[in-house]
């Protein structure tokens, strides 16, 4: 049996963190799942997935490694101009400033309590670009700068509110990813002005073109794209335009510039769709066809037709009814097939290969003696069949999916457009000028039913494509792909596969769940379009809008029951047969009591910000750690009724930073309601938002932090005050200068309002600062530790910090020299990984042979780490967590460290086991020996921590059967 890296599951419905992206539907999973392998077989509510590693990670070269990060940010916090100060604290204790480190200019200038400008009856094109070029001291534009400014979009939503976004272009060509994006009421006041754009652009690009011709044409750089992503290359009709060259396969290549912290590059901005998922936008390097961007756009989850507006065998909506999809609007009155529809073509891709083929398009319902495609159940195919939740298939039965294939299709094809017509009113208005999706604008939902269903050698579906459900979202103008899979494994019983033999295209929450993150993925994007949710809060709340946006849909039609009573709302009930898909109800309020608000400790209540990292069976991840924020919105939309919490709800995503963490959507939140109300809701907002732990003093190191502090308290009132203090080396005692120290959940970036960087001597100050206790003041600097501390601020008090040399950190000068076993440095788990001084990135490896069969065989595997100097160890810190999306039993148990002064020679220095116990933190470690003279580091990951491994793991589906993984290793002392 040979195990796949890719994201098997429950219904893998996910948006992801930065180091992987198969955005699936995944069910969220108890706590015990994850300490014990007997468990972790397929619950609904303690579920594991297994994340795979056949697709690659994101990547993004404007962020290369930590070294270039911290010192770019601390170069930006030193440099601040006096002007600069002046303007900063003339926002207020509320106002922020976020400085992108790449581009040394605003990623987002804003007030939480105000706007920045007065009512005016200019345009709304006219306030923004008139306060930026009145405000160079901090958007640092030229004359020459706003000259390459080019208006892409302004659209109005229904408050009013001007959403404007500018690209920058030179000699044609636009900037990837920078620019400016501004928001501006319908009364004229300035909300925000974001976009990180490029100072100096056409001087940069200038010389950029006088000593780099490209080399790279468009067919090169999509064939670099494909290749990087796994795929293989098709042959396509290329018609050129411009700039732009698109294939006949959809595929499309354009020139842009890409900013990096090493200056201008051109590139090729390519969107490729390469079978199956493997489905991504790059940027490649037009000089040498290296990747210099990569995302995964993927998101894992006549005309009388014959439907249902929730599930076969629901007390509402589970019964077909006829519905006309001509009459709707939904298809043109000549279409032939549902390939036809005005914002959806929808198929049955059952061999996955993204193509229409014969046998998968189905005709337009509807023939003169009355509507088609009845369901045909499936009563006898498991135990969880009944008339409430009907089988549509039989997986022990070859090919018995095709018996409802037309009514899968035609029902997933329903679904969606109706979806489309709902997001498209107010108080949602998800038009096409927002970026929604729709024939005309060239951008309908591609929308694959039965995805793979015939893939497997049974007549069914592979493991490849069972329990799932996905949706890719590229940028605007471009078509999405949904795919909808079957579920419950063939040959697997109802013991190992709790789920109703179903297909997804008939049940609404997951659909809908899809859908929503096209919503999400098209609103919360950069200045060019791109969508910024790539960390794991941003991911974690794509989930959550998901599961919040379906199930408004399916309670506001009296479709499910939201009565007083907690625990009532279940995402997933369908396939789960009436049990909990998620880990809890939508509807759990802090202190409710329901069997279906009941946390994995067994406290009775929803979940609160400080619950992130526990949620699931796996640790922090995107579909259980975003059950905190689902539950925040519902307590929104309680609190202020369906209109306006959904109004302010996605107001508060265009008004977005990109890669917000949760307390930045919080602020945009409480933005959307000062445009909405004037502001008249703000303290009901941060009530609510205190409530779950999202207080003004919560704190989160930035939006790749799984272990969020949470606080209870509304905003403080009265005078500021500033924070002081020094950072000096714990071993040497010597002043750090260039650290950057900022209050995390007050600085969205490494630059930010609440922030300050050291000098010569160590000093740092920070103004401005409201008092009380932060939960996470951090220090960051190249090849120390990522200190983060709880700090009182009051006035004249002062904070002084001693991080130790961490001699491994990539950020420092250490390298990896060598490692055995698979390099999944493409997933963003490679070995890399275990030395970047942070704990939201790590080292997968195999626990067996390279393909992770699980044998129950440990092959042990290495990473050797150079130092770059010769050090006496003091001590070791080892975070032996599993990453790469696997479960806490695929974390280091047994391990050995050695040491070496030459790599050649090696003895040990340390040596023991890791239990759950240890998950999740640092476990520092005092070497018994061989610690004089040393540069080279040896961690050996010699067992997994599954009970009983050896006679456990044979056959096993078990993460720590086929993975065995490393967080992070760190190297103390002095030279």
């Amino acid at each position: 049996m040979t195990t796949s890296r890719r994201g098997r599951g429950l219904i893998a419905v996910s948006a992801v963190s930065a180091a992987a992206t198969v955005l699936a539907m995944t069910a969220g999973g108890g706590a015990d799942a994850a300490q014990n392998a007997g468990a972790e077989g397929k619950k609904p509510a303690q579920a594991e997935q297994s994340a795979g590693k056949d697709r690659k990670g994101n990547f993004d070269a404007r962020t290369p490694n930590a070294r270039t990060t911290y010192a770019r940010s601390a170069k930006v916090e030193g440099k601040e101009t006096a002007a600069a100060k002046k303007y900063r604290d003339s926002l207020g204790t509320q106002g922020v400033v976020e400085v992108d480190p790449n581009t040394g200019t605003p990623a987002q200038v804003t007030k939480l309590n105000g706007f920045l400008t007065g009512k005016s009856a200019k345009k709304a094109t006219d306030v923004a670009l008139g306060y930026v070029k009145a405000h160079p001291e901090i958007f640092k534009l030229s004359d020459a700068d706003l000259g390459t400014l080019k208006l892409r979009k302004d659209y109005v939503d229904d408050l009013g509110t001007h959403h404007i976004f500018w690209s920058q272009v030179v000699d044609g060509v636009e900037v990837f990813g920078n620019g400016l994006k501004a928001n501006v009421t319908k009364n004229g006041q300035l909300i925000s002005v974001m976009g990180s754009p490029v100072s100096g652009l056409a001087t940069a690009a200038q010389s950029r073109s006088a000593v780099a011709t490209p080399k790279v044409t468009a067919a090169g750089a999509r064939s670099a794209a494909i290749q990087d992503a796994g795929g293989t290359t098709k042959s396509a009709t290329a018609t050129t335009s411009g700039v732009s060259t698109k294939w006949s396969n959809g595929d499309t290549a354009k020139e842009v510039w890409f900013h990096t912290a090493d200056g201008l590059r051109k590139g090729w901005l390519t969107y490729t769709n390469s079978g199956g998922t493997k489905i991504y936008s790059h940027v490649v390097d037009a000089q040498t066809g290296a990747t210099l961007y990569r995302k995964d756009l993927v998101s894992e989850g006549n005309g009388d037709a014959l439907v249902q507006d929730n599930y076969p065998g629901a007390a509402k909506g589970g019964t077909q009814r006829v519905e006309n999809l001509i009459y709707n609007k939904w298809l043109p009155k000549n279409a032939k097939t549902l390939l036809e529809g005005t914002s959806v073509a929808a198929f049955a891709d059952v061999n996955d290969d993204n193509q229409p083929n014969a046998g998968e398009t189905v005709k337009v319902p509807g023939t003169k003696t009355g509507a088609e495609y009845k369901l045909t159940s499936f009563p006898n195919a498991s135990s969880f069949c009944s008339t409430s939740f009907i089988c549509t298939w039989d997986p022990a039965k070859p090919d018995s999916w095709k018996t409802n294939l037309n009514q899968d299709v035609t029902n997933a094809f329903y679904l969606a457009s109706n979806f489309h017509d709902w997001l498209a009113k107010a108080p949602i208005s998800f038009t096409p000028a927002a970026g929604s999706f729709d024939t005309a604008g060239g951008d309908p939902v591609h929308l694959n039913a039965l995805d793979g269903a015939a893939t497997g050698a049974n007549g069914g579906p592979d493991a490849n494509h069972d329990d799932n459900a996905n949706m890719s979202t590229p940028p605007d103008g471009t078509s999405p792909t949904m795919q909808m899979y079957l579920w419950h494994s063939p040959g697997k019983s109802d013991e190992q596969e709790p789920w109703v033999p179903a297909s997804g295209a008939n049940d609404a929450s997951i659909l809908y769940h899809e859908y929503t993150h096209g919503l999400s993925n098209r609103l919360v994007v950069d200045a060019t379009g791109n969508s910024t949710l790539n960390s794991i809060q941003a991911g974690s709340m794509g989930e959550a809008w998901s599961d919040f946006y379906a199930m408004d849909y399916l309670v506001s039609h009296g479709l499910e029951k939201d009565t007083t009573a907690a625990g009532e709302v279940l995402e997933g009930k369908y396939v789960s047969h009436g049990d909990l898909f998620r880990t809890q109800a939508i509807d759990c309020r802090v202190k409710a009591v329901s069997p279906n608000c009941v946390k994995a400790n067994g406290a009775k209540g929803g979940y609160t910000y400080g619950d992130f990292p526990t949620i699931g069976s796996r640790g922090p991840e995107v579909h259980s750690s975003g059950e905190v924020w689902a539950q925040t919105l519902w307590d929104l939309r309680e609190r202020f009724g369906r209109a306006y919490s959904m109004s302010i709800i996605t107001r508060a995503m265009e008004l977005s930073p990109a890669d917000p963490t949760m307390l930045d959507m919080r602020n945009a939140i409480v933005q959307a309601d000062l445009v909405a109300s004037g502001g008249k809701n703000a303290d009901i907002i941060w009530t609510v938002f205190a409530n779950r732990g999202m207080g003004w003093y919560a704190g989160v190191v930035d939006g790749g932090d799984a272990y969020p502090a949470e606080d209870f308290h509304k905003p403080p009132t009265g005078a500021t005050t500033s924070l002081t203090g020094t950072v000096k080396d714990k071993d040497t005692g010597a002043p750090v200068a260039g650290a950057l120290v900022y209050v995390g959940g007050h600085s969205s970036g490494y630059a930010g309002d609440y922030a300050g960087s050291t000098d010569a001597t160590g000093k740092y100050t920070i103004t401005g600062v409201a008092p009380g206790t932060y939960p996470k003041v951090v220090v960051s600097a190249p090849g120390y530790e990522l200190l983060v501390q709880p700090v009182k601020v009051s006035a004249g008090a002062q904070a002084n910090f001693v991080p130790r040399r961490n001699w491994a950190a990539s950020s420092g000068g250490g390298t990896v020299a060598g490692f055995n076993g698979p390099d999944y440095s493409d997933f963003g788990c490679g070995p890399g990984g275990a030395i970047d001084n942070a704990q939201g990135t790590g080292w997968g490896s195999t626990t067996g042979d390279d393909n992770g069969t699980p044998t129950g065989t440990m092959v042990p595997k290495h990473v050797d780490i150079k130092l770059p100097a010769k050090v006496n160890i003091s001590s070791f810190n080892v975070d032996p967590s599993a990453t790469c999306g696997d479960s806490g039993t695929a974390s280091t148990g047994q391990y050995k460290i050695e040491t070496s002064a030459d790599g050649t020679t090696w003895a040990t220095a340390q040596e023991g086991t890791f239990t759950t116990a240890n998950q999740g933190k640092y476990n520092l470690l005092t070497p018994s020996g061989n610690t004089t003279g040393v540069q080279y580091v040896r961690f050996w990951m010699l067992s997994p921590q599954v009970p009983d491994f050896s006679t456990t793991c044979p056959g096993s589906t078990t993460s720590g059967c086929s993975f065995t993984d490393l967080t992070e290793v760190q190297v103390f002392g002095t030279k």
